[in-house]
């Protein structure tokens, strides 16, 4: 079965033309899901591939949002650019860890000069996923901190729909729980079932079991 194919891409940034590693939906294979909805793969670890990146310029998003942009915010990525000369990452099906770390890395701070801090608070989180399957527990705490500052600004400052809104409680509440602040957690996780108790949310529904953890532990 193969794993991987090559889907074309035009650059909203710098009109370049590429082509970047896509993965066969047959091929993923989710065999669990830990406390903060992190999937883990049976086989080839979608993480390494959910971003897509010009080769070019270095414009880097998720696939769902690789598209047209604002012409201010093509600025501000464009004199981005000006610091990213000179770098260089393995776009390919063989890059490694630290390749998909700097995408990640880049696409974060490209999704705040768009003024998208939910996203980039995701690019964060799935940065400390990559640090988590590769073993890496100092890297992983430095991504769920920019992480929760990041969801905390999409909270405060965006116009949020009930499902994110949802999602960013509830990952305010897993990641401070992560980072061993109690207090914190449950207050997320309240605010949580305040504000959407009646919700069929998977969050909801693995927020109340979280609650009861950091709630009831000694």
């Amino acid at each position: 079965m193969r794993t991987f194919w090559h889907k074309s891409y035009v650059c909203p940034v710098c009109n370049s033309q590429f082509e970047a590693v896509r993965i066969f939906s047959n091929a993923i294979k989710i065999k669990s899901r830990e406390s903060d909805l992190k999937p883990v793969y049976d086989g080839v670890n979608v993480l390494m591939f959910q971003l897509v990146s010009c080769p070019k310029c270095l414009y880097t998003s998720f696939e769902d949002d690789f598209g047209e942009l604002q012409s201010s915010h093509v600025e501000a990525i464009k004199k981005m650019h000006e610091k990213l000369k000179g770098f260089e990452i393995e776009l390919s099906e063989n890059k490694s860890v630290r390749d998909a770390a700097v995408q990640y890395n880049i696409a974060a701070v490209m999704y705040v000069a768009r003024e998208k801090f939910f996203r980039a608070a995701e690019s964060f989180l799935k940065l400390a996923w990559l640090y988590r399957d590769a073993g890496a527990p100092d890297e992983e705490k430095k991504a769920l901190e920019r992480a929760k500052e990041m969801f905390l600004k999409s909270y405060m400052e965006e116009d949020l729909s009930e499902d994110r809104q949802i999602a960013v409680l509830f990952y305010l509440g897993e990641i401070e729980k992560r980072l061993g602040n109690r207090k914190e957690a449950t207050r997320w996780f309240s605010e949580l079932f305040k504000r959407f108790s009646k919700s069929d949310s998977i969050y909801v529904k693995q927020a109340r079991q979280e609650w009861q953890e950091v709630s009831f532990e000694k």
